[in-house]
């Protein structure tokens, strides 16, 4: 488990681009601890079996049809980008989930990977936020220290500097903050005096983050949603409900802001710019779509321009078709039916909403496109499906952190 746990903290502290390049393949740090935990998973395959033999078998299928559309792909449509995206997808797709499913599965497991995942984002955002006081970026020295090239600058949006840390864009570094503060409302909720306080300064450090390090309106608006929808379920309903009218005010205030914001008018216009590009594009080729990684290619192709659809859905509909975006739509909605188990322990109700506001924000940004994006995911699916079959077998709720 301590691998697994060491790969979480890799996967979303470092930046992707940071590692060793072996044939244009970079072996990045959470890819060799992953590979370490390949090794020694093999070593103990049959206690492996055990552990994700439990798991519903409908998630398999989830799984199969996934792997299989992206094949078909990958084979009509070869190219080395698009066999390398496929063994990315496997790599770090299926074997992260396994992985973390089989990790969960010993006792502790949930609660202390959930820990990590949430620990990480908490302690990655307080150093971007200390070196953002200082005038500094977080990807920059450490690519500057790897000696690659950091992300593109993100142009100011209310006055604010907007920073990726370790992703490869704000809006997905927003992605993972908010995902991630999901996981600290069951202390939040029900923890002790000493944990209930901890919990809530990270999560409103988290806030601040979300807020003047990403500057996303997206992001700025969910991260109230979550709470809201948490505490509507579980009580007390009138900090859900408190947290709701936070969420419709930020939303009605940003929106206020919009025409005043260039920045923001040119971001609304690149993305509804692709739109209609994305849709000739799937059109021309519904089934199985142009290759894998070639969304952006072919959207240029046909405005003229360098350009790219920020929705995940559109995305995977234009690499794959839509056999492909049908098939990962499956896995996703056998996963979300998997941790329905779940549910009513605060620790699933909170596992399930973080998967909820991935899905959810994946509509506006490709963030479940890269890597770092799809491996959180695939993070949190399979501690969401630990859990919920854990419950099972103990025939109640785990307790929460």
């Amino acid at each position: 488990m301590w691998l697994i746990g060491l790969y979480i903290v890799a996967l979303l502290s470092l930046p992707v681009d940071i590692g060793l390049n072996v044939g244009g393949a970079v072996i990045t740090p959470a890819r060799l601890v992953l590979l370490f935990a390949v090794v020694l998973a093999l070593l103990e395959w049959r206690f492996v079996l055990l552990n994700i033999g439990r798991l519903p078998k409908l998630v398999w299928v989830g799984w199969a049809a996934f792997l299989g559309a992206a094949l078909i792909t990958a084979i009509v449509s070869p190219s080395v980008a698009s066999w390398a995206r496929y063994v990315s997808i496997v790599g770090e797709g299926l074997v992260v989930f396994v992985l973390v499913c089989h990790a969960a599965g010993t006792p502790g497991g949930v609660r202390t990977l959930i820990t990590v995942f949430a620990v990480t984002m908490v302690s990655v955002a307080a150093i971007v936020l200390l070196l953002a006081a200082m005038g500094q970026h977080y990807d920059y020295i450490l690519s500057g220290l790897a000696g690659t090239e950091p992300a593109g600058v993100a142009s100011p949006r209310y006055g604010l500097e907007r920073q990726a840390g370790p992703f490869r864009a704000a809006l997905y570094f927003a992605i993972g903050l908010t995902a991630a503060s999901a996981l600290l409302l069951p202390a939040i909720a029900r923890g002790a005096t000493r944990t209930r306080s901890l919990a809530i300064a990270a999560w409103l450090l988290l806030l601040v983050a979300v807020i003047f390090l990403t500057a996303s309106r997206l992001a700025m608006t969910t991260i109230f949603l979550i709470p809201a929808a948490y505490f509507l379920v579980r009580g007390p309903r009138l900090i859900g409900t408190a947290s709701l009218v936070a969420a419709f005010a930020v939303a009605s205030g940003l929106t206020l802001l919009i025409p005043a914001s260039p920045v923001i008018e040119e971001s609304n216009s690149l993305r509804l710019s692709a739109i209609s590009p994305a849709l000739q594009a799937i059109a021309a080729r519904p089934l199985f779509g142009w290759g894998l990684l070639n969304d952006m290619s072919v959207l240029s192709g046909i405005l003229g321009t360098k350009n790219y659809v920020d929705d995940t859905y559109l995305s995977l509909a234009i690499e794959t078709g839509l056999v492909g975006l049908g098939a990962f739509v499956l896995l996703a909605a056998t996963i979300v039916a998997a941790t329905l188990r779940d549910w009513s322990s605060a620790r699933g109700l909170a596992l399930a909403i973080a998967l909820a506001s991935l899905l959810g924000m994946a509509v506006f940004a490709s963030f479940l496109q890269s890597t770092q994006g799809y491996a959180a995911f695939f993070v949190l699916a399979a501690l969401a499906v630990a859990a919920a079959v854990r419950s099972d077998e103990r025939g109640q709720p785990e307790a929460a952190t």
